[in-house]
């Protein structure tokens, strides 16, 4: 038989379920906040992440250059399968007419680098574009095989360094090959492939 309670013994016992239930219910409510707060928490920092990871040269994660091409971080470099025209021009390292077209692209750059692309410039800036080409690559290359699978296509011209050292005697620190040639309607039509040595 269980003895009564008195005084102070008895009164927290009587309250005692009472002040376990509020305890347990702001034990509760305190881990939900706390959960909460780290679901929230996570969600910002994997926004952030997302946000710029690109920028910060995360694999996998796309970036923007600052010439509106969009491209992919790899573990040791980046690739661009589309580029803008002016990027061709600035990883060309040649002035373009701003009407340009980019019919395909694709940029590479690890240790070293890569670019191939084919362009379509028309009537009115193929005589700026060709001149452009001349001053950044040099004089046409007889006898080089063409790398046009194009037809009908008139005003050869190609472009080359892959078979020859510069004057000095050294080889230059970039291979290039750039075809030109002219459609029938006048539209400079330019294969342009460089790469790192």
């Amino acid at each position: 038989m269980p003895l009564p309670a008195s005084g102070i013994l008895g009164r927290v016992s009587a309250l005692s379920p009472t002040l376990r239930r509020r305890a347990k219910a702001r034990k509760a409510l305190t881990i939900a906040v706390f959960c909460v707060a780290l679901v929230l928490a996570v969600l910002v920092a994997l926004l952030i992440l997302a946000r710029f990871a690109g920028a910060w040269g995360v694999p996998y994660f796309s970036t923007t250059t600052e010439r509106g091409s969009r491209c992919v971080n790899t573990f040791t470099g980046f690739e661009c399968e589309s580029l803008t025209p002016a990027d061709v021009g600035y990883f060309g390292d040649v002035e373009l007419p701003p009407d340009t077209r980019v019919v395909s692209s694709h940029y590479r750059q690890t240790h070293d680098y890569q670019l191939d692309a084919v362009l379509e410039v028309p009537p009115g800036g193929a005589k700026a574009a060709l001149a452009n080409l001349h001053d950044t690559y040099g004089p046409c290359v007889k006898a080089h095989p063409s790398p046009f699978s194009e037809r009908h296509l008139t005003s050869l011209c190609i472009l080359a360094n892959d078979q020859v050292t510069t004057e000095t005697g050294t080889p230059d620190s970039r291979l290039f090959v750039v075809g030109t040639a002219l459609r029938a309607d006048k539209t400079l039509v330019v294969n342009l492939s460089v790469r790192s040595r």
